[in-house]
């Protein structure tokens, strides 16, 4: 035969864990390209890694960062100061409206809240909106009463209105979370 070449059959070297030398394996991680055993294999969104690779690093732990923690602040500052103008001009619409009331600017509040700080869900957000709900209730009897916080214990839907808030401190806690 004129013209055949001779091949000299393939030695194939199956690579070994680079954890568990004693096993051979034909996977590799995805990331950094090592051999991996079926142990040692970590299923991801974005394929096979090594236990090394597959840890979370510290910029994936999300926080509230200060400036956003700072809107957020500022934000139920400000629309609590709006939401008690209309508590002030709404309060002579009926006491069980309080409660209608306080589950709207609890819905609000937390909205407002979520959006100010980036969409951050956590309790210290929810803190803050609660603050904000409290803010809301406290501004029209500064603005009605002035610091008579005396005449406001003595106003009879005070048992309305401290329900009111309660609703709206509870609703605005857990639409953050």
């Amino acid at each position: 035969m004129e013209g055949a070449i001779a091949v000299e059959p393939e030695t194939t070297t199956q690579a070994v864990c680079y954890r568990h030398p004693s096993r051979e394996t034909a996977v590799s991680c995805a990331n950094c390209e090592r051999p991996i055993c079926t142990d040692c294999m970590v299923y991801t969104p974005v394929g096979i890694k090594c236990p090394d690779c597959a840890r979370l690093p510290r910029s994936a732990i999300v926080r509230l960062r200060p400036d956003r923690a700072a809107r957020a602040i500022l934000a139920a500052f400000l629309v609590g100061g709006g939401m008690g103008v209309g508590i002030v001009i709404l309060q002579d619409v009926g006491l069980f409206f309080a409660l209608i009331l306080g589950w709207l600017i609890g819905i609000g509040m937390g909205e407002a809240v979520l959006t100010a700080s980036g969409r951050y869900r956590a309790p210290t957000t929810g803190w803050i909106a609660v603050g904000g709900c409290i803010w809301a209730y406290a501004v029209p009897y500064l603005l009605y009463y002035g610091a008579n916080f005396g005449a406001v214990a003595r106003s009879a839907g005070l048992v309305w209105v401290v329900l009111g808030a309660g609703v709206a401190c509870y609703v605005a806690y857990n639409r953050v979370q």
